[in-house]
């Protein structure tokens, strides 16, 4: 029987694993992306007319931009670093529509442009890992509302913590040694004799080694 190629064994377990990590890398964002769809569809749902259109298409809106949103994260959700790729992973309604606001919203069939269902709104959303906040246009320079937030524990936070929790190196004390006992070890030592008594040998040369410098 013909042996199984290595390399396309390999490349189907690479495979396996990556669509694995992917799977579950998408079902950790999928509380992220749900808060902020849900937001976007009730700013559409104050002028949209559910009566006159259905309440389908609002439904039908929603479920388009988490399709949207998974897809735009997935690859770009990085737990260690919540905040790095945020721009990317921002949705907004400023100057221009985001495209993936524009095709819900012709997903959803709506007869209103989007333009109109969010006349007023100016908005910048950044949805990040444990966090989604909001952001008005109109104050730039105020710090965006937070609409939902859970904790994450960061490779960050636990060396941080562990950094914190290191004790303080215990400082080096350098001993001061007396000049004229080290000139008479140098001597001693020099003719072989370093066990010799310095206090002796001074006081016959009436030179007292003080106890301290």
């Amino acid at each position: 029987l013909p042996q199984p190629c290595v390399g396309r064994q390999f490349g189907e377990d690479f495979l396996l694993s990556w669509w694995r990590g992917s799977a579950s890398i998408s079902l950790l964002m999928q509380e992220e992306i749900k808060v902020a769809a849900t937001w976007w569809t009730k700013e559409i749902k104050k002028k949209y007319d559910s009566k006159k259109n259905g309440v389908e298409a609002l439904d039908k809106f929603h479920k388009s931009l988490v399709e949207g949103l998974t897809k735009r994260c997935t690859g770009h959700w990085h737990l260690d670093t919540p905040t790095r790729g945020c721009a990317y992973r921002s949705i907004s309604y400023d100057s221009r529509v985001d495209p993936l606001l524009r095709k819900a919203a012709l997903d959803a069939g709506m007869k209103a442009s989007i333009e109109e269902l969010l006349s007023g709104s100016r908005y910048i959303m950044f949805i990040n890992p444990g966090a989604v906040k909001l952001r008005n246009v109109a104050f730039c320079s105020a710090t965006p509302e937070v609409i939902y937030q859970k904790e994450i524990k960061t490779t960050e936070d636990s060396k941080r913590f562990t950094t914190k929790s290191k004790s303080a190196p215990t400082p080096s004390v350098t001993t001061r040694t007396n000049p004229i006992s080290s000139f008479v070890h140098k001597g001693l030592n020099s003719m072989g004799n370093s066990k010799y008594d310095i206090n002796r040998y001074l006081k016959q040369q009436q030179m007292l080694v003080p106890p301290t410098m």
